[in-house]
């Protein structure tokens, strides 16, 4: 449906509850062809925005943790205001709209507005906001609108909030759809990416022993011609260097018979916390070398985990290198841990959510489906074992990991286990 047309509608409609019907099937139809979150989130906030004439428009998201709610969209906003919107926590403004299920219309509920923490009626005052919008789909709020006031300060009617509820009502079901979409597809990933290893695994473990036996020989002969050169010897010094090709050669040979074999782990009870500064320390001199500044926000938040020490230090290791690698010239290395819920999990299912974020050049986004593809690699030295090996890690035990780009640049490694009940 064209803004016009759509226009026309909402004005006949406000004159008029006959085209209700039909406007709503029309908006719901739209609404059904987009799974994009951010282009959902946009035409939402653009049709929102025509119903009220707002000059500002503010679309926040629940995140994935619960714990927040995220500024997704925006139009209206200079640069200083966009400084203002960054994130709500879980505070009193979503509890009123959780619990009342309404528009909040400010200038008619100062009550309310005093009720609000002074971080949200900062926001709502600057913004000049009149109206919030609430998303609730399965009794939970999964979002909100917010509205400043049109440029004539004109009065809100009735039938405007009646509008703007039943259109809020519509968005909410088209984001949990969105959601589920993307939840199915990620699964979908990780099971053809799960047969895709069992493959390669299959192949790598087969390669691996014709290769390495051979190997073997190989390096014992050159190491017995090397014998029969001075140390100074030109040929003597060649020879070292194919041995060198040899390790190599041997180590991506391991790597391969690591990939292929299944991994036998011996959990036990682990501190996240202390894992993680155990593996933070044996790059903390390859940081310095490289300029970058480690901040770890993860001390004592008492994170206990079933999981093999070894086998997750190994983890670790491997995305601090990456991230390290990933900044030749400097930058920051930051190393969060918090508490986090699947959006599938049941009510006790707490999880701990690690993001190990560099400030490098980030990772091509149409490369964000291989990385875990085995030797896919972007690097000129690089195996393409690494990430292949370390996703493998993580989910023999039940954990997740993800890659993805940092929206201020750079790149971010998510890792996720299930708490043990004690800690969550």
């Amino acid at each position: 449906m064209g803004a016009q047309r759509f226009l026309h509608v909402i004005r006949r409609w406000l004159g008029s509850h006959a085209h209700a019907g039909q406007l709503l099937h029309d908006f719901n139809r739209s609404l059904l062809l987009i799974v994009d979150p951010q282009s959902l989130h946009a035409s939402i906030a653009s049709r929102m925005r025509e119903i009220y004439e707002a000059r500002r428009v503010v679309v926040f998201q629940r995140s994935t943790s619960g714990k927040e709610y995220q500024a997704t969209y925006s139009d209206g906003l200079s640069s200083e205001e966009q400084l203002v919107v960054s994130q709500l926590k879980r505070g009193h403004l979503a509890r009123w709209l959780q619990v009342n299920e309404t528009c909040l219309i400010i200038h008619q509920a100062p009550g309310v507005f005093e009720y609000l923490s002074p971080p949200e009626q900062e926001l709502l005052r600057c913004l000049d906001i009149q109206i919030c919008v609430p998303f609730i789909s399965l009794n939970r709020l999964n979002g909100f609108v917010l509205l400043s006031a049109p440029p004539d300060h004109s009065r809100v009617r009735p039938r405007q909030i009646e509008l703007l509820l039943l259109l809020a009502g519509q968005a909410a079901l088209a984001l949990e759809n969105a959601s589920l979409y993307i939840a199915q597809r990620d699964r979908l990933r990780r099971l053809h990416r799960a047969e895709r290893m069992a493959t390669t695994g299959q192949l790598a473990a087969g390669v691996a022993h014709e290769i390495r036996n051979p190997l073997t020989s190989i390096r014992s002969t050159m190491q017995y011609i090397q014998q029969a050169f001075s140390e100074k010897d030109d040929r003597s010094q060649l020879i070292g260097e194919l041995l060198t090709e040899v390790d190599r050669i041997d180590r991506t040979v391991y790597n391969l018979m690591n990939l292929a074999k299944p991994r036998h782990s011996q959990p036990q009870r682990l501190d996240l916390s202390d894992l993680l500064e155990q593996s933070l320390v044996l790059v903390a001199a390859q940081a310095r070398r490289g300029g970058v500044q480690i901040e770890r926000r993860f001390t004592n938040q008492g994170f206990s985990i079933q999981a093999d020490p070894d086998q997750i230090r190994e983890v670790f290791l491997n995305l601090f290198l990456n991230a390290l690698q990933a900044m030749p010239d400097g930058g920051n290395l930051d190393v969060l841990a918090h508490l986090w819920t699947a959006p599938d999990a049941p009510s006790n299912g707490s999880w701990v959510e690690i993001r190990i974020a560099d400030t490098g050049t980030g990772i091509d986004p149409d490369h964000l489906d291989s990385v875990f593809n085995p030797f896919f690699t972007t690097k000129p030295t690089g195996t393409g074992l690494g990430l292949a090996i370390s996703h493998g890690i993580i989910q023999i035990h039940d954990g997740q990991l993800e890659l993805c780009n940092n929206s201020d640049g750079g790149a971010c490694a998510v890792v996720r286990f299930p708490l043990l009940e004690s800690s969550s």
